[in-house]
């Protein structure tokens, strides 16, 4: 009895060890808060007989001081011709990942699964024709659905997929939205019932669209926005963050002038009330000017969490990732600096307590 007791204890002795290590390996510690960024690079090497370009990388605790140092930094190689949009939402446990369809046509929008620790593995991909040149990706958690923004010669698009995580084959668009105008629609974001697109172009801004969130109808014509935001001055906006927590709007916007290009980030407090009627809207805080490094800012995240501190851009021309403070304004210098030989095009933040 004493030897089969003995054995017993040092048997789970063991098995309580080694959980116990696999944990420390392969699990984020309960209750620690995730600080996660997802950036896409553009860059793709068609010949199969090289080394593939690793076009997404994960930045971990990347509200730390050691922003992308070292192991903090992971590559991953995403099935993508060239990285386009990422989009990554918690509910969704996937990075939704689009081709920039670089060298050759990729028309898929790439599911990636997301471990414990944020490492990802190719999962399906929503396959369709009609998906050239996706510019905004969103999810929304409760109804599952993944839109998609596309913009042609001639017309503005927005394409739903219900499911999307479960998708690895050639699909129809469960909905289509057609935008009225062919309005130059860029980045999309969701609050509650209603879809906000970024509008490039001189005198771009934001528009908000009811009900397409909610709409059961498979094709919509012709869609004019309840509101209208007009940012006086801006020339390329692409980006943009809406942080429903802390009640911000983040867009990036460009110019270009005797072969000279300057960016700033345009911050919006307050946004809910901006948002309520049709006009013109003044950013609250710019970010702008040399000492900021921005040259062609291309996608900004916000940091949703309450009391946050930072936001994060992807400037294709300076080849590099910034963070910045929200509380920055004016000709500020970056809080922090990540870069590596690649063209960041896009960028989506995992911050959670």
């Amino acid at each position: 009895m004493n030897n089969k007791f003995l054995y017993t204890l040092l048997t789970l002795c063991s098995v309580v060890l080694f959980v116990s290590c696999e944990m420390d390996d392969n699990e984020p510690i309960l209750n620690q808060s995730i600080s996660r960024l997802y950036v896409s690079y553009s860059e793709y090497n068609p010949d199969v007989q090289q080394q593939a370009v690793q076009n997404v990388r994960v930045i971990t605790n990347s509200d730390s001081t050691v922003f992308g140092e070292g192991k903090l930094a992971t590559s991953f190689v995403s099935p993508a011709h060239g990285g386009g949009t990422i989009h990554f939402h918690p509910a969704a446990r996937y990075v939704f990942h689009s081709s920039s369809n670089v060298g050759r046509a990729d028309t898929n929008i790439y599911s990636l699964q997301v471990g414990e620790t944020g490492g990802l593995k190719v999962g399906g991909k929503i396959a369709n024709e009609k998906l050239t040149n996706i510019r905004g990706l969103v999810f929304h958690p409760s109804l599952d659905k993944l839109y998609s923004v596309r913009v042609t010669n001639d017309s503005s698009l927005v394409y739903v997929f219900n499911l999307p995580r479960g998708i690895n084959r050639h699909v129809h668009p469960s909905q289509t939205f057609v935008i009225a105008e062919n309005r130059n629609i860029w980045d999309a974001a969701i609050w509650k019932s209603e879809l906000y697109l970024s509008r490039s172009g001189e005198n771009g801004g934001v528009d908000v669209y009811s009900e397409l969130v909610t709409t059961r109808d498979t094709l919509l014509l012709n869609q004019e926005p309840r509101v209208a935001l007009t940012i006086a001055g801006t020339q390329n906006i692409r980006g943009m963050s809406l942080d429903t927590v802390n009640n911000m709007l983040a867009v990036t916007d460009f110019s270009s002038a005797g072969g000279e290009t300057k960016g700033r980030v345009l911050l919006f407090e307050n946004f809910s009330e901006l948002a309520a009627s049709t006009g013109t809207i003044s950013p609250t805080r710019v970010i702008e000017g040399a000492t900021t490094g921005l040259q062609q800012p291309v996608d900004v995240d916000l940091d949703f969490r309450e009391g946050s501190e930072f936001l994060y851009v992807a400037d294709a021309q300076a080849r590099k990732v910034f963070r910045f403070k929200k509380a920055d304004s004016g000709d500020v210098a970056p809080d922090q600096v990540y870069e590596n030989g690649l063209t960041p095009i896009s960028l989506s933040l995992d911050a959670r307590d």
